[in-house]
């Protein structure tokens, strides 16, 4: 009996006792880790690949050396994700599921790494304030539910956020030399990232005047000196992609995308620079009101680096190097993340911080319903257009009128088609082919003309919006693409000029 007491004894000093005696924000940490997990895995592939997710899978789906070439040729961004990503999709293949689970197991690790930012600049409560958002926020969601390189870039910035908080504290060079490590893989990840390296070197160069920070700082140079090849030719390039839209546009677009994601697509874009004047207005008021000084200096500190990383890229874009997009400024999301949960449990303003969390959270749940239950919202159904278009004998063209953000995500979801995406082979498809059969994607604006000369038409559905039509030929066709485009625009006119797919295996 004394034994087994002894034992008893024993194993409660152990690992139980360890959980046992975790502290109630540990808790709520772990309970946020669940949280953000459900919410990232649960509906992981739910929505199909969009144009970039299909380049990923792509790439990926390629030799190492073969992967590395297309990135050289068609990526805006460093190479880290797709070398990280390439032996995962080997082990979980390159389906949605598979691949998009890097990014999801990124976006939980988020939540506790905001967490310790959040108690290292402000507070612990403050860090509880802003893993939950983070944890629940839809535009975190959704790029934790994204084949790209965006959750490695935020789980990077914000443990640079972390060790330079540290190091601005402490100094030491250990938090230094960890600062620069994560910081030189962020700008591996994206070279946005160099606005919010950029601010804490400076201010950590300010602050310590030391040899160490120095070197820190200059070390991020370096690590794009590899790079410069690759950035030269992108910097030169003007986005299109991005400058397509307006540049007032785009700066309506960020806090609505930063808040509620796609919502930035519905006409409550308009107020999103009022609604964002508002909110920094009561964030500002709890702080005066109610922080302490020690929080007050880190919610500010906090808020200077956001503000780099949105302001400095907004005047390059207004000198002529536009490049302002919300997904590029994702490395402002957690300080700004952190002011809020600074503001939210400010000592000295309890009653309104708890109301603003209420609000947030609120606000972030609806969004996050709305957009699931509105396709308009969510990433256009390609894997719907290619079930649509269905099996066929023999070889088919298909011309879809969105370009390559259409026929990109086709050629991954459909066999027996070549990559059509950025970065397509010079030549692909480019000669005559003989075909049996024609099928359009287009969209609900764009009317049906009658066929003739004995073509018959298959079928027609509507895919969230695609208008997917299929055409059987009266005899074989031996044609070339300009052709195959001339006919589809007899079929389906006002369609922008699109460059046909060939189909040749049966799917």
């Amino acid at each position: 009996m004394q034994a087994r007491t002894g034992a008893s004894a024993s194993e409660r000093t152990g690992p139980a006792r360890r959980l046992s005696g975790a502290s109630t924000e540990t808790w709520i940490v772990v309970g946020l880790v669940v949280l953000a997990a459900v919410l990232r895995f649960a509906t992981i592939s739910s929505q199909s690949y969009w144009l970039d997710e299909s380049q990923a899978a792509h790439e990926l789906s390629l030799s190492f050396g073969a992967m590395l070439r297309a990135w050289n040729s068609a990526e805006w961004n460093p190479p880290l994700y797709l070398i990280i990503a390439w032996p995962w999709a080997k082990v979980f293949g390159t389906g949605e599921a598979g691949l998009r689970s890097l990014s999801a197991l990124l976006g939980v690790g988020l939540i506790p790494l905001l967490y310790l930012c959040g108690r290292e600049m402000v507070s612990a409560r403050a860090g509880l304030v802003a893993a939950a958002l983070a944890a629940i926020s839809p535009f975190m969601i959704w790029y934790s539910q994204e084949a790209r390189e965006y959750m490695l870039l935020m789980v990077l910035c914000t443990a640079s956020l972390l060790f330079f908080a540290r190091a601005w504290r402490t100094g030491a060079t250990r938090d230094l030399a960890w600062w620069g490590l994560c910081s030189a893989l962020a700008l591996l990840t994206q070279y946005f990232a160099g606005f919010l390296i950029a601010a804490e070197g400076l201010l950590l160069v300010y602050r310590l005047r030391s040899r160490a920070s120095l070197i820190a700082l200059g070390a991020q140079a370096l690590v794009l000196v590899p790079l410069i090849p690759h950035v030269i030719p992108r910097f030169q390039q003007k986005a299109d992609f991005i400058t397509s839209q307006g540049l007032a546009t785009r700066i309506q677009q960020v806090p609505v995308t930063f808040a509620f994601n796609t919502l930035f697509k519905t006409s409550g874009v308009s107020y999103g620079l009022w609604g964002a004047a508002a909110l920094g207005a009561i964030v500002i008021a709890l702080l005066i009101i109610g922080a302490d000084g020690r929080q007050l200096r880190g919610a500010g500190l906090a808020a200077l680096l956001a503000a780099v990383v949105l302001l400095v890229p907004l005047a390059l874009a207004l000198t002529g190097h536009d490049d302002y997009i919300a997904r590029g400024l994702m490395p402002a999301w957690p300080p700004l993340a952190i002011v809020l949960g600074a503001a939210c449990t400010a000592p000295g303003a309890k009653l309104p911080g708890a109301v603003l969390v209420g609000v947030l959270v609120v606000s972030f749940v609806w969004a996050g319903i709305k957009i699931n239950d509105d396709p308009f919202l969510q990433r256009p159904d390609w894997r719907g257009v290619a079930s649509a278009l269905g099996s066929h004998t023999g070889t088919r063209a298909i011309v879809a009128y969105d370009g390559q953000f259409a026929t990109g995500p086709l050629s991954v979801y459909l066999r027996g088609v070549p990559w059509s995406g950025p970065g397509e082979p010079a030549g692909t498809d480019s000669g005559p082919a003989t075909i049996n059969e024609l099928d359009i994607v287009g969209d609900r604006g764009q009317q049906l003309a009658r066929p003739s000369g004995g073509i018959r038409r298959i079928s027609g559905r509507d895919v969230d919006g695609y208008l997917v039509y299929r055409f059987k030929l009266p005899r074989p066709w031996t044609t070339t693409p300009a052709e195959i485009e001339m006919r589809a625009q007899q079929l389906v006119p006002d369609g922008p000029p699109a460059p046909p797919m060939i189909q040749r295996t049966s799917a």
